[in-house]
């Protein structure tokens, strides 16, 4: 018997105009009223979660960051992974020597570096997922966005370091994939002590090697009794990819990549046909 349920959100359980669609909304909540758990496994900060969960009314258990925090239902902070500096430091380096954008995700807030080239990648990178926006409509999407999640600008990484504040998560992306294929290697051949993942072919997403989405999820249901094959776990992405490696009863969307595709134990629709609903359906059934 299936006992909980895990779903990423970006190109899973939101569609592509960025919501929780009603579908969505009313089978996870069917699920929960009939003693389900429901856990968002996402990319993103708690910032980024809470005003859905609010409009929503959704009360459930969260992994962030890829799995470098977990947060129970009223979003206190039960487990969190932090990188370790010495290593944040060779990514600094990297990222800086290839002219990238860096965001962190701390346990005091989320940063953004502020330089006039970063500024400009933002707005390349909302441009590419808003394409029908043109540049004022996207800054003024970005101001937004930025403020609904509390981002604090940064001018200098390294004074960071210094700082007491423990970082959970680096992302940085650019346009050019080949670039960002490229320092992917070159993270991976030279810092042992990360994983490094995608949402996005023009992404990087970069995390303590322990703070993967799987990994967290297999810790989160053990302290609750859970077996793994008791757990559906749905996601679309590079960054779901121990997820799937990690529970058997896996759901990929339609609109997931091949290699998810691959090693799903089974294929939902899309999450702009309510993929998430006609999944839970299927296990409540």
């Amino acid at each position: 018997m299936i006992k909980l349920i895990a779903s990423d959100m970006d190109g899973t359980l939101l569609n592509d105009s960025h919501m929780i669609s009603e579908e969505n909304l009313k089978a996870i909540k069917k699920a929960q009223d009939i003693g389900k758990h429901f856990t968002i496994v996402t990319g993103r900060d708690y910032d980024a979660v809470k005003p859905y969960l609010e409009e929503c009314n959704l009360r459930c258990e969260c992994i962030l960051s890829n799995g470098a925090e977990y947060r129970d239902i009223d979003g206190n902070v039960i487990e969190s992974i932090y990188m370790n500096k010495k290593s944040v430091k060779l990514i600094f380096d990297i990222l800086n020597e290839e002219g990238l954008y860096i965001q962190l995700m701390s346990n005091k807030g989320s940063y953004i570096t502020n330089k006039q080239s970063d500024k400009e990648a933002l707005i390349d990178r909302f441009k590419l997922f808003n394409p029908k926006m043109n540049e004022e409509e996207v800054i003024e999407f970005i101001e937004k966005f930025h403020k609904s999640r509390k981002m604090n600008y940064i001018d200098d990484v390294y004074e960071f370091l210094e700082s007491d504040s423990e970082i959970l998560k680096i992302i940085t992306f650019n346009n050019d994939v080949e670039l960002i294929a490229r320092v992917k290697d070159r993270l991976r051949e030279n810092i042992s002590d990360i994983a490094v993942a995608s949402t996005f072919s023009n992404d990087i997403e970069i995390s303590h090697i322990e703070a993967q989405k799987g990994l967290i999820l297999a810790k989160a249901i053990e302290k609750m009794g859970i077996d793994k094959s008791e757990v559906i776990v749905l996601g679309d992405s590079f960054n779901d990819y121990s997820m799937f490696t990690e529970f058997e009863n896996s759901f990929a969307m339609e609109n997931a990549i091949p290699e998810i595709k691959k090693i799903a134990k089974y294929i939902t629709d899309s999450n702009e046909n309510d993929g998430v609903a006609k999944a839970i359906y299927k296990v409540l059934e």
